[in-house]
């Protein structure tokens, strides 16, 4: 059993000018077996906002409406275990094998988020075999947000502050505007949100032009940015070979 077998909806995040980005995740979950029309999968609109607002760019201020309009949607329709997918996630291929202590980690109601993908180091003695990975807790501050699972007891709450945050200045000590995963960083250190890690993790970001951060001037050049960009599918095919 796959780790996806225990969701009822996987909500992968693109902006429609990325079909690029799109392509891609879509066959990563094809290795998964995930098909384009499984009933569970939802491609989400990323929202592109005109302005930054108070947030720290007009790419991190739409990032976090994107997220909060997954996790608003999943609530409204009852969905009980979510897994939220970036566009730029790039699966390992022991997330495409059955992982069973996973799975049987995710079928309790003993956690709040889960986080098959992180950037976070773990302690060397914590590594593992990709194809038996298994879960850690953590309460440390977790950087990215392009591979995590949220239990539909956190989803309520968990709405409920990022809309907060939208509302109080960027500063606020309760939270205010911010990249997203500061955001569930600060919700999770004042709440004790139960948070498991996978153990080694099993999807990291694909190398590919931001849509957060301004473009580096080899994004911006159209001859350089061509080269660029079959570079970027080199590495991000080794990465996985």
């Amino acid at each position: 059993m796959t780790l996806f077998d225990e969701f009822d909806r996987i909500a992968v995040i693109n902006l429609p000018s990325r079909p690029d980005r799109r392509r891609a995740i879509l066959k990563d979950l094809a290795r998964a077996g995930i098909a384009a029309d499984d009933p569970r999968l939802v491609i989400f609109p990323a929202i592109r906002p005109e302005d930054a607002g108070a947030f720290p760019s007009i790419g991190a201020h739409g990032c976090f409406r994107s997220h909060l309009g997954v996790i608003t949607a999943a609530e409204r329709d009852g969905v009980q275990r979510l897994l939220i997918l970036e566009d730029d996630l790039q699966l390992q291929d022991a997330a495409c094998h059955a992982q069973e202590l996973l799975a049987q980690g995710l079928r309790g109601n003993d956690w709040c988020f889960a986080y098959p993908g992180h950037t976070y180091v773990l302690p060397k003695q914590a590594a593992g075999d990709p194809e038996r990975a298994v879960w850690l807790t953590s309460d440390a501050p977790l950087v990215c947000a392009h591979f995590y699972a949220l239990h539909h007891q956190i989803l309520g709450p968990l709405r409920q502050y990022l809309e907060a945050c939208l509302q109080r200045p960027a500063g606020d000590p309760a939270g205010g505007p911010m990249h997203v995963d500061g955001a569930f960083s600060m919700f999770r250190a004042m709440t004790g949100a139960t948070t498991l890690l996978a153990s080694p993790s099993l999807g990291g970001q694909r190398s590919s032009r931001s849509d957060i951060h301004a473009n580096r001037w080899y994004d911006r050049w159209p001859g350089v940015a061509v080269a660029v960009a079959w570079l970027r599918r080199c590495r991000n095919h080794f990465a996985t070979a």
